[in-house]
């Protein structure tokens, strides 16, 4: 009879459903989106923001850090070190590819990017600014040459969409095409003025990489 109750309580501990883990323990995180615009955290401190998205790889302005930045992103989670350093941008590359998604978007807009076809002079940009907002005008020139405080700067793209401090690096598009990068002008939203941006094909082409895009 003890062996019969023992065998017996064997078998309906067995047939009893596992007990529910806690919500959250043992399920994957979810990776986290980047998107043109989301604001990134360099290892050396500050922050800065993400461009549009290139497979594997972020491009972003050189306040980002130097060679061998670690950059991070929300939530400070590692998202890669700087891997190149140019004159008006460097480039990320993603060694925590777990944690991250690219997506062909921009921060706190609806649409995708679905190509880099370029804007002729006399045609519309916009610009999704951190300051200012989304604020539109005209390719006014390209290949314009620029003197910054920390440099020349070469082949650059003048409209005359405004700007103001803390637009640096907003991404520049027209309807689903990107265009490129503000580095910033002269004026500001009261008075108008010119602003410059750095031309995103002469990018993916220059470091061999290819747009996100939808």
């Amino acid at each position: 009879m003890r062996t019969l109750l023992i065998v017996l309580t064997l078998l309906v501990a067995a047939a009893a459903p596992a007990a529910a883990a806690p919500e959250g323990i043992g399920a994957a995180a979810l990776p986290t989106p980047l998107e043109a615009g989301t604001s990134l955290y360099p290892s050396s401190g500050g922050r800065c923001a993400n461009g549009f998205n290139a497979r594997g790889h972020l491009i972003v302005p050189t306040s980002c850090g130097t060679l061998g930045t670690v950059v991070r992103g929300p939530n400070l989670v590692d998202i890669g070190p700087i891997v190149a350093v140019r004159s008006t941008y460097a480039i990320v590359r993603i060694t925590n590819t777990a944690a991250w998604v690219q997506r062909p978007t921009i921060a706190g807009r609806g649409g995708t990017i679905t190509g880099s076809a370029e804007t002729p002079v006399g045609g519309t940009v916009c610009a999704a600014g951190r300051t200012t907002g989304l604020r539109c005008g005209t390719v006014q020139a390209k290949n314009v040459t620029v003197n910054y405080p920390g440099g020349i700067a070469y082949g650059l793209t003048r409209t005359n969409v405004c700007t103001e401090p803390g637009d640096q690096w907003a991404p520049v598009f027209t309807g689903s095409q990107a265009q490129g990068h503000s580095l910033g002008g002269s004026g500001n939203c009261s008075t108008g003025g010119a602003s410059y941006f750095e031309p995103l094909n002469r990018v993916l082409a220059g470091e061999g990489l290819t747009l996100v895009t939808g």
